[in-house]
């Protein structure tokens, strides 16, 4: 029996040092994950594109004004509920939300609608939102035609004016 002890003893230190490990390592996920966050911020206001939607040669190659695109999404009554920049070269969509427009990132237009159809498509969305679920910003990259893109300018803009809050 006191083999059999000393084995369960062995097995309760390990489990207590995998324990302390585990917690160790999820605070410093978290800390990583907050230094992130903080680069994904400075980026967008400098470039609005992250770090990880970043090509190698759009490092070096800063885009051309006349690739960016700006369009106002406004809704049925005329209000402008934000700006979509458009990146033909590279395949880029961002809408960032006027600040007195409310718009929720979790209702299904944006949440599943929109995500599904960009992903149909070949493409990747993005939806960045404060803790209480407003709209922050919503990136789609995708890497086709031209009228693809402007496919994706109709879904976004679609999604965007169903999901404002009154």
């Amino acid at each position: 029996m006191s083999e059999r002890s000393e084995r369960i003893r062995n097995l309760l230190k390990l489990r207590e040092f995998l324990k302390k490990r585990i917690d160790r390592l999820e605070k410093e996920l978290i800390r990583l994950r907050q230094m992130m966050e903080s680069l994904d911020e400075v980026l967008l206001e400098q470039t609005l594109v992250t770090a990880d939607q970043l090509r190698p040669s759009l490092t070096t190659a800063t885009p051309q004004k006349e690739d960016i695109e700006e369009r106002e999404i406004v809704s049925e009554d005329g209000t402008p509920l934000g700006i979509v920049r458009i990146n033909k070269s590279v395949g880029f969509l961002v809408f960032v939300p006027s600040e007195d427009v409310t718009i929720d990132a979790r209702e299904r237009p944006i949440s599943s609608f929109l995500i599904r159809k960009v992903e149909e498509y070949g493409g990747r969305c993005e939806v960045e939102e404060f803790p209480d679920g407003r709209l922050k910003a919503l990136r789609v990259k995708f890497e086709g035609v031209p009228q693809e893109l402007e496919r994706m300018f109709r879904l976004l803009r679609w999604a965007v004016t169903k999901s404002v809050v009154q």
